[in-house]
């Protein structure tokens, strides 16, 4: 792959910035387009970016053999980045272990002419409807925008968006009560510092759907000549009902025939909806290079080899999701709290007039947080500008009245 921005030297300089300590990087004559940073394990060596990549291409060359008594760990080498098949040669003592660690998922699109083809071969004329209606809804009741951004932007601005960004996989993981690794402190950093410096390179971008010039829906890629890697995605759950997921998918479709790519890769992790949009599923493989006459770079291979294949075996098990809970448990983080009730009930209403014991309310304010999702579900189901939407607080029943231009409802509180 030309142009990979997870080998380039942007990213390198700011990956061990990060998480190298300023130690060497090293590169090797027998093996291109990768650099490697030297283990603790003796004469182990692994791949810049280590697993926070979406993909490592390189190419061998048999003809220097500075691998001798070396073992080269790569990280995520996808299956479908073409990378000339591992030959052995008898007069070289390089070999190579590919271990399978994950499924992939991608929108390869090469052969069709528009988003709305690709979408027809991919789902149901009932789907389809339920898309368009979806986003009709969404920016029938909102004052919604989408921003597609490729290009440098202001450090003020990209700040503000950033952190916004971050507030919304905050909350989004609390409420799933699990550990989100991207969200450390130290990993976080090293995103704001690579997604500002490599959007002025257009080798990052971020899709923003916004509401109101809030922010409800952001996602975070990453581009080669040709692949549009969506690396992380977040949308406020409060919105759930419109599918702002859906939504932004086909947008991200949209901007890749526009812009001549062939591939939208939605990268590992197995989730629903990449099976449903994706018509290739592929392997992310981690490959052991090693000299095999050096006993200690075959041992170290060996381990390498058995450690990831056991890790392979806890996901299988779901460990690592027990793993997430009690990470998050452990390190006193809080579920946000909305005060949403434990018990809700509605009631439809034909009709509703405010009297002495109801008192009109703002639900966007802070305090009724916990109302929006129920808001939003109603102004889903009642198509109109939120601008109409009026709540009541009825202080006698310990219920609230959304009410629309035709339709009311009533939400009690158990």
């Amino acid at each position: 792959m030309h142009q990979n921005p997870f080998t380039s030297s942007r990213f390198g300089t700011i990956w061990s910035k990060h998480f190298n300590q300023g130690m060497p990087i090293y590169a090797f004559d027998f093996i291109e387009g990768v650099k490697f940073v030297k283990k603790t394990l003796p004469g182990l060596y692994v791949n810049v970016g280590k697993n926070l990549t979406k993909g490592i291409s390189y190419d061998l060359n048999t003809n220097h053999s500075d691998f001798k008594g070396k073992t080269f760990l790569i990280y995520d080498v996808p299956s479908y980045f073409n990378i000339k098949p591992f030959v052995v040669q008898s007069e070289s003592a390089l070999k190579l272990k590919s271990i399978f660690q994950y499924h992939g998922f991608l929108m390869d699109i090469t052969s069709y002419t528009d988003h709305e083809s690709y979408i027809k071969d991919q789902f149901s004329s009932k789907n389809r409807r339920e898309f368009r209606s979806n986003q009709r809804r969404l920016e029938t009741c909102f004052d919604v925008r989408y921003e597609f951004i490729h290009e440098a932007i202001s450090e003020s601005k990209f700040e503000l968006l950033f952190n916004q960004f971050y507030q919304l996989l905050t909350e989004r993981f609390q409420d799933k009560k699990v550990n989100y690794h991207h969200l450390s402190q130290h990993k976080w950093a090293f995103y704001s510092e690579l997604v500002f410096e490599m959007l002025k390179e257009q080798k990052a971008s971020l899709l923003v759907v916004y509401k109101n010039e809030q922010p409800i829906g952001i996602t975070l890629n990453f581009h080669s000549e040709s692949v549009l890697f969506e690396t992380i995605t977040v949308f406020d759950p409060d919105y759930y009902k419109f599918s702002i997921g859906k939504t932004s998918i086909i947008k991200l479709l949209e901007w890749c025939f526009e812009n001549n790519y062939r591939v939208s890769d939605f990268s590992k992790g197995d989730f629903e909806y990449k099976h449903k949009w994706s018509n290739l599923t592929y392997d992310f493989n981690y490959h052991i290079l090693y000299d095999s006459k050096s006993i200690r770079s075959r041992l170290v291979a060996n381990l390498v080899s058995r450690y990831f294949k056991l890790k392979l075996y806890l996901r299988t098990k779901n460990v690592n999701e027990l793993y997430r809970k009690l990470k998050f448990m452990s390190s006193g983080s809080k579920s946000i709290t909305k005060n949403t009730p434990t018990k809700v009930s509605f009631e439809k209403l034909t009709d509703y007039h405010a009297d002495q014991n109801s008192t009109e309310i703002e639900h966007n304010d802070p305090q009724y947080r916990f109302l929006l999702q129920y808001v939003y579900t109603f102004l889903f189901a009642n198509p109109e500008p939120e601008s109409n939407i009026k709540v009541y607080q009825e202080l006698n029943k310990k219920s609230f009245v959304i009410c629309g231009s035709e339709k009311a409802q009533r939400i009690m509180l158990n």
